[in-house]
């Protein structure tokens, strides 16, 4: 039998994974009641509950992709004939600019070979333009000018092919970079296609990482960000590239980050955390433990309303901290019941105790502690 899940379904099945553990764990050690349930204290045949004044604030968050350090460009130069390495001009982590001349192969006789074609191209072109003239005269035909134009023609393709071989035997920078690998030595013996050094331009100096499908909406080109490097370094910089197509494996969105005037060593493949800031956002902060599901699969919280019946919030999670985590979905004063919520059903009409600012630091601390948010 085939079972359809709609998409409410699929979202509740989520958060239980998600959440099973935060709640789980939080309820049974908020207090005993939650580990021994037992009836509230009733007062005027109305149940007890703790609660809260939650005020709202606007909080900043980042969006974090796993990522690395990368360079600008990268390109690994290949010899184009088959030749003798001749000299080597630069070593491995020297700087180079573009035409700089890196490593030089022996040219043999491609230098005689040039002057050679140059001397020919100059006969065929004097015979081509005393077959112009005669041919004016009726001394020529043309057939005999079409010959002299076609040595012409072989004799500048002939030069053009002796100066491409003689100009492969120099290996040059293509660009300003670094010379990160030199893959022969003097005296190497190199056939078409060998490679020959790498180059890596770190001007502009990259963090690389791919992003989530869920997150890729919320970031644009010109976005500020920032990475956090393995070495514990910190650098700036500003998105320059959000791939429009997401990766058909993994799902995500490759990302790159232009990092804003580099400073110290610069190096490719360094682990980096790259933090995309958003905008401020009105939430408020709470202790993981009061999370609940409603019958619909809804994540929220329980509070109350202003003539004290119990009412359910639907919410978000913007982002956690070793204090609490972060949730949108509230009015910027909620009354939020932070005891006795799992005794109380929705309408039901209770009689409020309000917690202490100095409590609810206090247990808020403890819940992120037991359910592994923050290290004791």
């Amino acid at each position: 039998m085939t079972i359809h899940l709609n998409r409410g379904h699929i979202l509740a099945l989520l958060l239980v994974f998600i959440l099973a553990g935060w709640i789980i764990i939080g309820l049974s050690s908020e207090t005993e009641e939650y580990s021994n349930p037992r009836p509230l204290v009733m007062e005027h045949g109305l149940r007890k509950v703790q609660v809260e004044r939650m005020q709202g604030t606007l909080v900043e968050r980042s969006i974090t992709i796993s990522g690395k350090t990368a360079a600008n460009r990268s390109v690994e130069l290949k010899s184009e004939i088959r030749s003798k390495v001749k000299a080597v001009h630069k070593q491995k982590g020297e700087n180079v600019k573009k035409g700089d001349l890196i490593v030089e192969l022996d040219a043999r006789d491609w230098p005689a070979r040039v002057e050679q074609t140059k001397a020919s191209l100059r006969q065929y072109a004097l015979e081509l333009d005393s077959a112009k003239k005669l041919i004016k005269k009726g001394l020529y035909n043309k057939s005999q000018l079409a010959q002299a134009e076609t040595a012409l023609a072989n004799a500048k393709a002939d030069l053009t092919n002796a100066q491409i071989n003689l100009e492969a035997s120099r290996i040059t920078a293509p660009f300003d970079g670094i010379v990160d690998q030199r893959y022969v030595e003097l005296g190497d013996y190199v056939k078409e296609n060998t490679e020959i050094v790498k180059i890596l331009d770190f001007s502009p100096y990259l963090v690389i990482g791919h992003v989530a499908e869920k997150d890729a909406s919320f970031i644009n080109i010109g976005d500020r960000a920032e990475a956090l490097l393995v070495t514990g370094d910190v650098i700036k910089g500003h998105i320059r590239f959000i791939a429009a197509e997401a990766d058909s494996q993994t799902r995500t969105f490759p990302i790159e980050m232009e990092v804003i005037n580099p400073s110290g060593s610069m190096t490719s493949g360094l682990t980096a955390k790259l933090l995309v800031a958003q905008p401020k956002q009105f939430a408020h902060e709470i202790s993981p433990a009061l999370l609940i599901l409603n019958n619909q699969g809804h994540l929220g919280i329980k509070g109350i309303t202003p003539d004290n019946k119990v009412i359910f919030h639907s919410i978000n999670i913007l982002k956690a901290e070793s204090t609490g985590i972060w949730i949108t979905g509230l009015e910027e004063e909620t009354q939020i019941i932070t005891v006795g919520q799992g005794f109380v059903d929705y309408g039901e009409e209770v009689t409020p105790v309000y917690k202490k600012i100095e409590e609810k630091k206090q247990d808020t601390a403890a819940d992120m502690t037991e359910l592994g948010l923050v290290n004791e």
